[in-house]
């Protein structure tokens, strides 16, 4: 039995084998040894994504979602969350988006306790501190403080389709893993 701690990774992308499942497979090979693994591809499984209810009076359009029944339970009980996602349009892809949304049905139970890290995919001709990065980053920044939850690192393959440099933001993603 695997003692240590809950993981929970959160992918967005829905390309086969890109980058961002690279990184995500890398980061689950260097903590799966010491710690349970529950990942769940958000790009994958889009067509079982539903919205958030706002307010007790409305109802969701599926209250035995996927994410409802699956995700959000999974996510109360970890220990670490990791989110991993490409840039896109200077943020987050949508489906891994519209799971973050759906914190809010659990927000009081998620918040603190948390330890978080987010792995980044893009090109900008290798630059990584390119400001296309920045809105995201800010982003991920700023969930963490509003959730109370503490980021301890990241991965930012901003020159992901160069495949030397891809191979070692895959070999940071697996040393960050073995870091938990």
């Amino acid at each position: 039995m695997i003692m240590g701690k809950k993981v929970v990774v959160l992918t967005g992308s829905p390309h086969q084998n890109g980058t961002s499942e690279k990184l995500a497979d890398a980061f689950i090979k260097g903590a799966e040894a010491k710690h349970t693994i529950y990942r769940f591809d958000a790009g994958k499984r889009a067509d079982d994504l539903h919205y958030l209810k706002v307010s007790p009076e409305e109802t969701t359009i599926h209250e035995d979602d996927v994410v409802s029944q699956e995700v959000l339970p999974q996510l109360v009980k970890a220990d670490v969350v990791v989110f991993c996602t490409s840039l896109y349009y200077y943020g987050i892809n949508a489906q891994l988006k519209a799971v973050i949304d759906r914190f809010y049905e659990f927000n009081h139970e998620l918040k603190e306790n948390k330890t978080v890290y987010v792995l980044i995919t893009g090109n900008s001709d290798g630059d990584r501190n390119s400001q296309a990065y920045q809105p995201l980053t800010s982003y991920f920044d700023q969930l963490c403080r509003y959730m109370r939850w503490d980021k301890k690192g990241e991965v930012l393959a901003a020159d992901a389709s160069d495949k030397a440099k891809l191979t070692q933001h895959i070999k940071e993603a697996t040393q960050l893993g073995q870091t938990i």
